[in-house]
Parts: C-alpha cells; sequence; structure tokens
C-alpha cells in the first residue's frame, strides 16, 4: 500500500525511465492500478476539502465527484486519441500502454492538487467570498490538469517506438486536438457534477448545473469577484490572499499553456 502511493512521486523523479518500462510492457496493470487508487484518494482528499466550504454534505459529495470528474473524462476521450492515432498513424503502442500514459497525467495533476489543499482549506476558513473561491478551485483545476497533460504529451515521445505522434505535424496536430478536446470534455463534466463547491447561500444540492454552462458559470463568477453588480467592496485578509493567489496561478496557467502546445518543438523533451 506504501509504494502504491509512492508511485507519482517517484515517476516525477525519473518520468523517462517510468515511460521507457511502459514501451516494454513491464508491469503494465500493477502500474495501472497503483496510478488509479493514488488518484482518487489524493482527488478524494482535495474535494473534500473544497466542498466544505459549503457544508460537510457538500465535502462528502464533492470527495466522490472529483475522481469521477477526471477519470470519466479520460474514459470519454482516450478512445478518441488512440482510434485516430491508429487510423492516421502508424502508432506502436496498445491501448493499455496509452491508459497508463494518461493515468500518469492525471496522477500528477490528482498529487498536485492534494499538495493545494492546505491553501484550499485556508480559503475556506477565511474567505466568504463564493465567486472568488470558485476561480480559485477553478485555476487549481486548470493549472494542475495542464501540468498532467505536459506529462502526457511526454509520455507519448517515449512510448511510441516509431515517434508518429511526435515526429511529424500530423501526430503533433492530434494530440494537441486531443488535449483541447480532453479540456473540453472535462468543462462539460464538470458543469453536469456541479455543484462541486456550493453557494454557501443555498441548501446542499446533490446534482444541480445551472441554466447556462461551464464558461459562462467561470465568467459570471469572475464578474462577481471584481464587483460588478456589488455595493459593498471591503474584503477581509482572505479575499486580499485570494486575489494574489489568483494573479500568481493566472500567470502559471498561461505559462502551463505555452510550456503545454510548445513541447512539440523537441523530439525528446
Amino acid at each position: 500500500m506504501k509504494n502504491m502511493f509512492n508511485i507519482i512521486p517517484q515517476f516525477l523523479k525519473n518520468p523517462q525511465e517510468f515511460f521507457e518500462s511502459v514501451q516494454r510492457n513491464e508491469e503494465l496493470k500493477i502500474k495501472g492500478f497503483s496510478l488509479f487508487i493514488s488518484t482518487v484518494v489524493f482527488l478524494m482528499i482535495y474535494g473534500f476539502i473544497t466542498g466544505l466550504s459549503h457544508s460537510l454534505s457538500q465535502g462528502l459529495s464533492t470527495a466522490v465527484k472529483m475522481p469521477v470528474l477526471f477519470l470519466l473524462t479520460l474514459a470519454f476521450t482516450l478512445p478518441a486519441l488512440y482510434f485516430f492515432a491508429l487510423a492516421l498513424l502508424n502508432v506502436q503502442f496498445s491501448v493499455a500502454q496509452a491508459g497508463v500514459v494518461v493515468l500518469s497525467g492525471i496522477g500528477v495533476a490528482a498529487f498536485l492538487l492534494m499538495g493545494l489543499s492546505p491553501v484550499t482549506l485556508f480559503f475556506v476558513l477565511t474567505s466568504s467570498n463564493y465567486s472568488f473561491f470558485q476561480l480559485i478551485a477553478v485555476l487549481f483545476v486548470a493549472v494542475s490538469g495542464f501540468t498532467g497533460l505536459y506529462y502526457v504529451l511526454r509520455g507519448f515521445t517515449w512510448v511510441d517506438k516509431n515517434q508518429e505522434l511526435t515526429s511529424n505535424s500530423v501526430g503533433n496536430t492530434l494530440l494537441r486536438a486531443w488535449v483541447v478536446l480532453y479540456g473540453f470534455v472535462g468543462a462539460q463534466m464538470t458543469w453536469r457534477l456541479s455543484p462541486l463547491i456550493g453557494d454557501p447561500n443555498e441548501p446542499f444540492y446533490l446534482l444541480r448545473p445551472s441554466r447556462d454552462n461551464f464558461f459562462v458559470d467561470v465568467i459570471n463568477a469572475f464578474q462577481k469577484s471584481f464587483g460588478a453588480g456589488r455595493t459593498d467592496f471591503s474584503f477581509g485578509i482572505g479575499d486580499v490572499l485570494a486575489f494574489a493567489v489568483l494573479a500568481g496561478l493566472i500567470g502559471l496557467f498561461l505559462g502551463s499553456i505555452g510550456l503545454l502546445f510548445g513541447w512539440g518543438r523537441k523530439n525528446r523533451l
């Protein structure tokens, strides 16, 4: 069990060695199972703390929803990547290898989110600005998710023996298109599973998507956070710190996008 939860820290120390062992089909079942369990646990920890901003019931609900969000998004999008790669390119990896590669990226995202759990708890305890907390949570997930996707792309550079996904324009385009697809499916899944945080002024709902969509909800949260339609512009210490963290995360988010879409300039990262 201890080694199971060490798989992601060990992976981060030497991702190339991990991916090359995946290419050799070494212990794929053990790797996949360990990544799955550790990812679920890490996401449940983060989800529970995030939901506590509303109530204990919401915390328990979000603890279940968070791993469902990431893993269902993987389940819906991985077949598209694999079958398009088979149809368009001479790829030399199995669906099991592709699954372990993508799970490793989701595991990295989950590991980072667990690391951000104490920061999230701080804002839960100190900030009463619900819309601002929504933005913080969205950016935490976005930065962690894009970092995880970066490792997914790195993984395919080592697992694909013929380098079809990384050495030609069709493969690069396919991987970038899949990243965008994963992001959109994840956003839609987030909206369908909402609320993940829950408005403290409303009762607990297990599932209650808004009338709009994920992107409109984020825009509305941004407008409310920065005073649109508000008459009270007072901020507590938690809100001020949240603003500082939000500004930093926006910078990290933009940097992670640049890193993610600039990865293909080198065949080996």
